[in-house]
């Protein structure tokens, strides 16, 4: 069968509750991860990975074996009592159907890429697959926020009136005067370096414009024109700076991260959220966004020079895959550049498109200068360790960050790799 029967749970949760249970009682137990999550791209859609769970219909209907779909795509069979030999055809009925792709061909004596057993009679392999499928949990979770984030996103992004230059200056006023402290996030960038733990970089503080708009135009669609809006950031721009400016940067133990215009970095306000932050600049990074930076290029340098003199550092942010291939950021000459993740990334070949141009953005900024942003998966920091990048951003990193936090336990250099194979099918 496949569970969960509660339909509020997840299918990862529903399978540590069932490791749970096997703990007390774990002989005759094994279990198989299928790593449908590394296939190719094109080789991950929703119909192929349907087919793949039903081609186990007949094993569980007629043992007792139990089919997780994760919710990253992976499948999950946790068996009592079923003869190993018994699973190898169904396993042979997925590497068919994808039989073109590396995952599935790239097959040896020692090694199968596409799935690792675990005995859980064994002591060792139980606590390997705990960890796996807590993780996986992890997983799942981020996936589904992240689906709940982009929804109200959107949903919050398309309602409402057109910003116009009619509602621009009431909604201005309004928002001079509103409360915005409670609003202000904060999302970790970390250095992760092989066999060590995950070194906090920075900490961006950012306002959840989504509740900024209920709170301040409601009934109006703040993101229909990005130039009016852009007026509007210069205000929310000033707002920050002062909520910021309250804290004693002398204690100030990580550092702070702020998405600013250049116009804000010029104006008086900055001028006076310098004199608060003092000495203490290096714990500052100002990020410019690339529209904003070729917006005026002379205005950009000259707003980067004088932040560097005085010991802030710079971030570029909001290069991605298809904008690297036009420009290269290193040119800009900040301390850091961050490239958003982004799928596309996963459809090019070992060496071709998006990837090279990464590769080559990499090379002449130097890797410990590039953020990989917008990291939503454990896939996303497989590919930016493997091409040395180390410093990560995204709601994965958050979510993983939490995770290990609530268990007292300090992020891993690297993320997890599925435990060695206990058995072969």
């Amino acid at each position: 069968m496949v569970e969960p029967l509660d339909k509020s749970m997840t299918q990862e949760a529903a399978l540590l509750e069932k490791l749970t249970r096997i703990e007390e009682n774990p002989t005759g137990c094994f279990a198989v991860h299928i790593h449908l999550s590394q296939l190719r791209p094109n080789n991950r859609q929703p119909h192929f990975i349907n087919i793949a769970t039903r081609a186990f219909d007949n094993l569980i209907n007629s043992t007792d074996a139990i089919l997780y779909p994760m919710m990253n795509q992976d499948l999950v069979l946790v068996c009592r009592e079923v003869m190993v030999e018994e699973i190898d055809p169904y396993i042979e009925k997925v590497r068919t159907l994808f039989s073109e792709d590396p995952l599935a061909s790239d097959q040896d004596e020692y090694e199968d890429r596409l799935s690792t057993w675990y005995d859980l009679a064994s002591k060792e392999d139980f606590a390997a697959f705990f960890s796996v499928s807590s993780e996986l949990v992890v997983k799942a979770e981020a996936i589904i926020d992240e689906m709940k984030r982009t929804r109200a996103e959107q949903e919050g992004q398309n309602a409402g009136d057109p910003l116009t230059a009619r509602n621009l200056a009431a909604i201005n006023q309004t928002l001079q005067s509103t409360r915005i402290a409670d609003l202000i996030r904060q999302q970790t960038c970390i250095r992760i370096s092989p066999g060590k733990a995950g070194e906090l970089v920075f900490r961006e503080h950012f306002v959840a414009m989504g509740e900024l708009k209920e709170r301040v135009a409601p009934a109006v669609n703040l993101f229909t024109s990005p130039w009016l809006f852009q007026y509007l950031t210069e205000t929310l721009d000033k707002r920050v700076l002062a909520v910021i400016g309250r804290k004693n940067f002398a204690e100030l133990k990580d550092p702070i991260s702020l998405n600013l215009n250049i116009g804000t970095v010029l104006s008086r306000d900055f001028v006076n959220f310098n004199r608060v932050v003092g000495e203490h600049a290096s714990k500052m990074l100002i990020e410019f966004q690339v529209i904003d930076i070729f917006a005026d290029m002379n205005t950009y340098g000259y707003a980067r020079d004088m932040l560097q003199d005085r010991g802030y550092r710079v971030i570029v942010d909001g290069a991605n895959p298809l904008a690297i291939q036009f420009f290269d950021p290193s040119t800009l000459k900040p301390d850091f550049i961050k490239i958003a993740w982004d799928k596309a990334f996963e459809d090019d070949a070992d060496d071709a498109g998006r990837i090279k141009m990464f590769k080559e953005t990499v090379r002449q900024a130097g890797k410990d200068s590039i953020v990989l942003a917008r990291v939503d998966s454990e896939k996303a920091v497989k590919f930016g360790l493997g091409l040395g990048v180390s410093r990560f951003q995204g709601y994965f990193i958050d979510k993983l960050v939490q995770a290990m936090m609530k268990s007292n336990v300090k992020p891993k250099a690297k993320p997890k790799a599925p435990a060695a194979k206990a058995g072969s099918a």
